[in-house]
């Protein structure tokens, strides 16, 4: 009895064996895409079924063309004079970068040239439009602006409620 026992259990294991190996014949297949056979072909006797390109003619001159419309399509984007962004009106964000010619002759053309005391008194020198105005403080500059405080390196002019703060040598377009 106990080799009759002996016996079946090396037939369940056997079985079990049998079992788990046939499930991986089964599973294999299922998780990875492809057949037993397919596997054991590639595994063990390095067959790899490929692909084989079809063969095509290639034609010269049909490459040549469409390489001359990829030029002349570059061609007709090309740039055709250089576009230039340093500006000074750049420096103030509300001003445009492009100015009109009409806005450019309208404003007026302001530079503090020098600022001296002569008798105690301190006058600057401005230039209007490129005339030079030798002004004290409380004196007007032509109709639109009052000279309002001169210091060390700038002057403050008034035009109506607005006020201006030029510095040595600076250009003001107003």
């Amino acid at each position: 009895m106990s080799n009759n026992i002996n016996k079946s259990k090396k037939i369940v294991k056997l079985v079990v064996i049998l079992i788990v190996i046939i499930s991986c014949m089964v599973m294999v297949p299922y998780i990875s895409g492809c057949s037993v056979y397919r596997i054991i072909k590639e595994s063990y006797i390095g067959e790899e079924e490929s692909l084989e390109l079809p063969e095509t003619e290639i034609d010269e001159a049909e490459i040549k063309e469409i390489g001359k419309g990829d030029i002349d399509i570059k061609k007709s984007y090309d740039i055709e004079g250089e576009i230039n962004l340093v500006d000074e009106s750049a420096r103030d964000p509300f001003k445009p970068f492009y100015l009109q010619d009409e806005e450019e002759e309208e404003k007026n053309v302001l530079k503090l040239e020098s600022i001296y005391t002569k008798d105690g008194i301190e006058y600057a020198e401005i230039s209007l439009n490129d005339y030079p105005y030798k002004l004290k403080e409380g004196d007007p500059l032509s109709d639109s602006y009052l000279v309002q405080v001169i210091n060390s390196n700038s002057v403050v002019l008034l035009k109506g409620d607005d006020i201006l703060n030029i510095f040595m040598d600076e250009i003001i377009y107003d």
